[in-house]
């Protein structure tokens, strides 16, 4: 005895779901993984065919109101508008759906710091150097000051912290991040 197996798409599509040609999918799963699959929303059932049909529903500005029937424009006095639907017919195949990729910064990493400084590698180095040099720029821009750790001057005035006034609610001991 045979046991069904249900193929699994991972090929691209122009639209989603409809497979329009022949495909070389070869991963196939059992009905039971392909349930739980779909389930989880990883994957779908593709769509076989479907079918264009016109749909009369009534009306959306008059409601197929006497009173205003006459004078809609929408339905031309009839109280009813056709609108196309489409319907679907799925298969026992399913397709997986595209994954959304997080967006990645630009950070260094623990590989990083082993390149730079266990092998010597310049490049790392340098990438050190410059994530260092945009830290502080963004630092500055939220009103740090900048002060060179060699010689110890200030390079950049960041905005100070205000001074301890209790009336105003400002400085490190009485705003406590209240709401202007």
């Amino acid at each position: 005895m045979e046991i069904k197996k249900v193929r699994v798409h991972t090929c691209n599509q122009k639209s989603e779901g409809f497979i329009e040609g022949k495909c070389r999918c070869r991963k196939f799963v059992s009905h039971e993984k392909a349930s739980e699959l779909i389930d989880n929303g990883t994957a779908a059932s593709i769509i076989v065919s479907f079918k264009r049909i016109e749909v009369k529903r009534v009306c959306p500005i008059c409601n197929g109101l006497d009173n205003f029937k006459r004078r809609c424009h929408l339905c031309s006095s009839t109280g009813l508008v056709s609108e196309p639907e489409i319907l679907y017919t799925y298969g026992e195949d399913i397709y997986m759906r595209p994954f959304l990729k997080t967006p990645r910064t630009a950070t260094i990493e623990e590989e990083h710091v082993q390149y730079a400084y266990v092998k010597g590698d310049r490049d790392a180095i340098k990438r050190i150097e410059l994530y260092n040099g945009l830290n502080k720029i963004s630092l500055a821009q939220l009103g740090a000051s900048i002060i060179d750790k060699r010689t110890g001057e200030v390079l950049f005035e960041g905005t100070p912290e205000p001074k301890d006034d209790p009336k105003k609610g400002e400085g490190r001991k009485f705003d406590y991040g209240r709401s202007i």
